[in-house]
């Protein structure tokens, strides 16, 4: 089973992020397809999803996140992937989705790094 929850990033209004939970496999994969395929159809164009509590993933989930990325690039859009764990982040790594799209180690960097926008993250020293 895959469920999800989504909310507009804090510091990033134009971020959709998704909270992912469950396996990422055949049976729940096109199911998140068409969520995220919904979201594009509501002008989302900027989606980080969170992927630290998905503790399983096959190639039928890994290509669902390509088919959605791709989706995304036609229309201008970015995706990244955030807080991979374990055997998860372990797959992805494989192959090589940080070369197709940002692996990030939490939701804020992810968000900040398709933004190009830093600033809430830079700490003053003074």
């Amino acid at each position: 089973m895959i469920d999800y929850i989504s909310y507009t990033h804090a510091y990033h209004p134009d971020v959709l992020v998704v909270e992912v939970s469950g396996k990422l496999d055949s049976i729940t994969s096109q199911y998140l397809l068409d969520c995220i395929e919904g979201f594009i159809g509501d002008e989302a164009e900027k989606i980080v999803l969170d992927c630290g509590d998905v503790d399983q993933i096959n190639s039928m989930g890994l290509a669902v996140l390509v088919r959605a990325n791709s989706r995304l690039k036609k229309i201008g859009g970015t995706m990244a992937i955030a807080s991979a764990a374990g055997t998860v982040a372990e797959i992805l790594h494989i192959v090589h989705f940080d070369r197709l799209f940002g692996l990030y180690p939490n939701v804020d960097e992810a968000a900040a790094a398709i933004t190009k926008d830093w600033s809430h993250l830079v700490t003053s020293f003074d």
